[in-house]
């Protein structure tokens, strides 16, 4: 018997150091073996060990040299970006997208499509599939590893489906997961949205990074947070942590599908801010349309924006009384409209409700990543699974 548990025990020591190694890796850009042995700890032996595994693998490559102490050269080592690809998709209430990555997170294709509301559930997922089936038949040149799968809250991990998608009734009987792997027989992962938000905050700033506790807060056709402790994404029980969205901040208010009153997505989302537009202009325009008016500065574009980040700053309250967090970073379709203005409304909102002593100690941002961070996240967790278990990828593939 202690033949066997030390045998288990070798293996997940064994796996721990190649899951650090790589991602050491994608951290850097390219290191020595040197190098990656004096950071990690381990011995140059295991190191050396660990990447001609994965060079046998494909999983990185040797990319030149690299100037060391007293004149000496070492060989560079990188993640081979030639082999490999994973797919990383969004669903929201109004669009979907595909993108195609490699496994530095670097994003080689990209598709979006628009929906309405009154498109099924079951049609959209449907073409969905059609849209990865796309992908993976024009790319047949890679091993597709993972497909990450970014998903709108409520959504109940451990049946891998979306628990409640407002406004968009139905997905609710989709098993987006279960269905996705039996169909391509590739590792899917799904998470919510806000959580790959935050993690892709975190794999491209630095301050992010260090952070004990960082949230990043989505606010697009609903609102979202994601809340990062000490590098672990706080998920809950069910995988329902963060619905900052669905917390009252009107117990009068309006009705929410959820069930609860005066939730806070039905005040700032950007269907809500459309809504709030075109009531007071009697139109119907889109929220691609108002956006624009409002970066004209139209009055009553603006207004009803800068009332939506009022309504925002009153949940970020929320958020940090909760989690303290050293960072609140905001982002998503509403933050992209005028970053500078939510950022001094939602700022001014929160130093007025919040002792002194946590404003000083807190940092508010807008994220600058200036492509999709949700969706860019949904293929940071299918590249992060894989890393976590490199060698389990290559023998599934």
């Amino acid at each position: 018997m202690k033949k066997i548990n030390r045998g288990i025990n070798q293996d997940t020591i064994q796996e721990f150091n190649r899951s650090l190694i790589i991602s050491l890796l994608r951290k850097q850009g390219m290191c020595s073996r040197v190098q990656l042995a004096n950071t990690t700890g381990l011995k140059q032996a295991t190191v050396t060990n660990i990447i001609n595994d994965f060079i046998h693998w494909g999983f990185v490559k040797e990319v030149g040299f690299l100037n060391g102490s007293k004149g000496r050269r070492s060989i560079g080592i990188a993640i081979n970006t030639d082999n490999f690809r994973v797919i990383g998709v969004r669903i929201a209430r109004k669009y979907y997208s595909v993108g195609l990555f490699d496994l530095t997170g670097k994003l080689h294709k990209l598709q979006r499509v628009e929906t309405n509301l009154e498109d099924q559930p079951k049609e959209i997922f449907s073409n969905i599939k059609k849209m990865i089936q796309e992908f993976l038949n024009e790319n047949q040149s890679y091993t597709i590893l993972s497909i990450g799968v970014a998903i709108p809250g409520p959504f109940i991990q451990n049946e891998g489906r979306i628990g409640l998608m407002t406004e968009a009734e139905g997905w609710q009987d989709i098993l987006i997961k279960k269905e996705l792997e039996e169909l391509y027989h590739i590792p899917v992962i799904l998470e919510h949205d806000a959580n790959a938000g935050v993690y892709t905050q975190q794999w491209h700033s630095k301050d992010a990074a260090e952070c004990e506790v960082l949230i990043y807060v989505a606010i697009g056709q609903g609102i979202g947070a994601g809340i990062m402790i000490n590098g672990e994404v706080m998920k809950g029980c069910l995988g329902t942590a963060g619905e900052i969205g669905h917390t009252c901040i009107n117990f009068n208010g309006l009705k929410c599908s959820c069930g609860n009153t005066g939730c806070l997505e039905k005040y700032c989302s950007s269907i809500a801010f459309t809504n709030s537009v075109n009531d007071a202009l009697k139109l119907n325009m889109t929220f691609e349309q108002i956006k624009e008016l409002t970066k004209q500065g139209d009055k009553v574009c603006l207004q009803k924006y800068i009332e939506s980040c009022e309504y925002l700053g009153i949940g970020v309250v929320n958020l940090i009384n909760n989690f303290n967090p050293d960072m609140i970073i905001l982002g998503d379709e509403m933050a992209h409209i005028e970053p500078k203005l939510m950022y001094e409304t939602v700022c001014k909102t929160v130093k007025d409700r919040i002792i002194p002593e946590i404003w000083t100690n807190l940092k508010i941002g807008v994220s600058d990543i200036k492509n999709d961070s949700i969706l860019h996240g949904a293929a940071i967790v299918a590249i992060n699974e894989v890393f976590e278990n490199p060698s389990g990828f290559i023998n599934e593939n």
